[in-house]
């Protein structure tokens, strides 16, 4: 079966400019910091990628977190950006300090997000198939075929665990010191019950890998194939 990306050729969302879109990915992650920062989520606390579809965060838990959201916000900035501009007569060289060592913290962070979810025929709709034909969706399934993990032990002990990505996703309160030894079990069990589990031995295969997906998820080529 073959699943089209979620904006095909001809879509209303696609722009010329998203054919281009894998020379300015990296740059416009280095803005990662920037976003978390400023962005509006702090004071409604609701995920844009979760509203889209339809996770409902407009809960008792969420609206009482409100306040403590926006209490640490307005404290980062008073500790982390006002500080440098008070004690500097030159606007533009604590400006140049903060970009640049925001933009260096958000390339590493957000790279090793965006590997983990955006890679060749990543699935990216693994309950598409299920709701069609009205059955109940697994929630695991979904977790594994959606995200990838790389490496092994030392890649873990660089990213905190963050390279086993599926094994993270699985299992979110379990210590990332087991992941190293859970992943195998993990691969194994995924085989048997026919859920494709996407692993890279090194950090660059998975590099490559995500490359050509926003290469092709921009010019409209891209397609994951699932065999049934």
């Amino acid at each position: 079966m073959i699943i089209l990306n979620d904006y095909p050729v001809g879509h209303p969302k696609r722009r010329w400019y998203h054919n281009f879109q894998i020379l300015w990915t990296l740059p416009l992650l280095g803005l990662y910091w920037v976003s978390m920062v400023f962005s509006s989520d702090v004071v409604h606390l609701k995920h844009p990628g979760a509203e889209a579809v339809g996770v409902n965060l407009d809960n008792d838990f969420i609206k009482d977190r409100r306040k403590y959201a926006m209490l640490s916000k307005v404290i980062y900035v008073l500790a982390v950006l006002v500080p440098p501009f008070y004690h500097h007569g030159m606007i533009w060289v604590p400006g140049l300090h903060l970009m640049s060592m925001g933009f260096i913290g958000s390339i590493f962070l957000s790279s090793l997000f965006i590997i983990s979810h955006n890679f060749d025929a990543v699935q990216r709709d693994p309950t598409a198939e299920a709701r069609i034909n009205g059955d109940k969706v697994c929630w695991y399934k979904s977790q594994v075929e959606t995200s990838s993990t790389y490496g092994g032990f030392i890649s873990g002990c660089l990213t905190g665990g963050l390279n086993f990505q599926i094994e993270h996703h699985l299992f979110p309160r379990m210590s990332s010191a087991w992941y190293p030894y859970i992943a195998p079990i993990v691969r194994e069990v995924c085989k048997k019950h026919g859920v494709k589990y996407t692993y890279y031995p090194w950090l660059w295969q998975n590099l490559i890998s995500t490359g050509k997906h926003i290469h092709f998820a921009g010019t409209g080529s891209l397609t994951t194939s699932k065999n049934d």
